[in-house]
């Protein structure tokens, strides 16, 4: 997701192409809008900087680079590692623990003499769970006994389903509003009622993108409300379009990677299958809006995008073809 999605044991997804095409949306989505999550994640800040995402060795080496979010609020640089979880597990606070532990160990060693280490926070959005009782706004993980003074992680929840439609829109972020689907009051009426803001005050490309992501998201209510059709029905024909091109490229794209994964029979080959499944979705999903939108490729164009084995690349290409006037404008960067 946006931050990678896991889901908890106790609720398995539909089929593995429903948490694949959560995660994937909500990588994307945070990834092209970081000063959009830090205003979710930051609403008291007066001001806000410095919005990237942070590049740090031990992040690179676990492909978690769009999990940390370095921002400058109110002048003081912080870094906000937010994890997407579709339901609360035991384990979470001890992996989030190790994750947050490492991530400080890097930041100091990445850090040139003299200059301050920024404070990393955790947060949990949880996007599935419990309807009755409302999650405290904070959870602990506790190294030292008992006895002793608090010693370990003090992590932030923030359960996205437990809130209302006016509450998400109240972080004043377009982004966070991608979440409504999931809210405990929404209905058909509302979704159209933050489409029509949405569209108000984004521009068409953001929008789209926005809207899109709600869609997706709809599918991940527990409650089962069936709020993806209102949604999909507000669109225009052409995001309607690049919806269904987006989970027919994810179909063929998981599958290619699960496969490849499960023949090697080891947890290293499933991680790479399952990397290598994103890879084939971006590819699948540029290529099937090229053909959409009759955009034609030459021999030499076809040969790159078949070339190109980054995730990165291939959606930014994927991005300049839903607006491009002729293929060659996909490779051209901007002046």
């Amino acid at each position: 997701m946006a931050s990678r999605v896991r889901w908890g044991a106790c609720m398995l997804p539909r089929t593995a192409t429903d948490a694949e095409s959560v995660d994937l949306t909500l990588r994307h989505i945070t990834h092209r809008f970081p000063e959009d999550l830090a205003r979710a994640l930051l609403p008291q800040a007066r001001t806000l900087e410095e919005c990237t995402w942070l590049d740090t060795q031990y992040a690179a080496r676990e492909r978690r680079m769009d999990k940390v979010l370095c921002v400058r609020a109110d002048g003081e640089r912080r870094v906000e590692h937010n994890e997407f979880q579709m339901r609360w597990t035991a384990t979470l606070p001890r992996r989030i623990y190790e994750y947050h532990a490492m991530l400080t160990l890097g930041l100091h060693e990445a850090a040139k003499p003299g200059e301050v280490v920024p404070r990393v926070r955790s947060t949990v959005v949880l996007l599935q769970g419990r309807k009755e009782r409302p999650w405290p706004t904070h959870k602990r993980f506790r190294t030292a006994p008992r006895d002793e003074g608090f010693s370990g992680l003090r992590l932030r929840v923030e359960p996205v389903y437990q809130r209302t439609v006016q509450q998400l829109a109240d972080r004043g972020s377009p982004l966070w509003t991608i979440f409504s689907p999931l809210a405990v009051d929404a209905t058909a009426g509302s979704m159209i009622e933050v489409l029509r803001a949405l569209r108000g005050r984004t521009d068409e490309e953001r929008f789209g993108e926005l809207a899109i992501s709600m869609a997706v998201l709809a599918d991940a209510d527990s409650r089962a409300r069936g709020l993806r059709a209102p949604i999909e029905a507000f669109l225009p024909k052409e995001l309607t379009m690049r919806n269904f091109i987006h989970d027919r490229a994810l179909q063929q794209g998981i599958e290619q990677g699960m496969q490849q994964g499960i023949e090697r029979g080891m947890q290293q080959g499933i991680e790479q299958g399952m990397q290598q499944g994103r890879v084939e979705v971006a590819r699948a999903l540029l290529l099937e809006t090229l053909r959409t939108r009759s955009l034609r490729l030459g021999p030499a164009q076809r040969a790159r995008i078949e070339r190109e084995s980054h995730e990165d690349v291939l959606m930014q290409w994927f991005r300049r073809a839903l607006l491009a006037q002729r293929a060659a404008e996909l490779f051209v960067d901007p002046v």
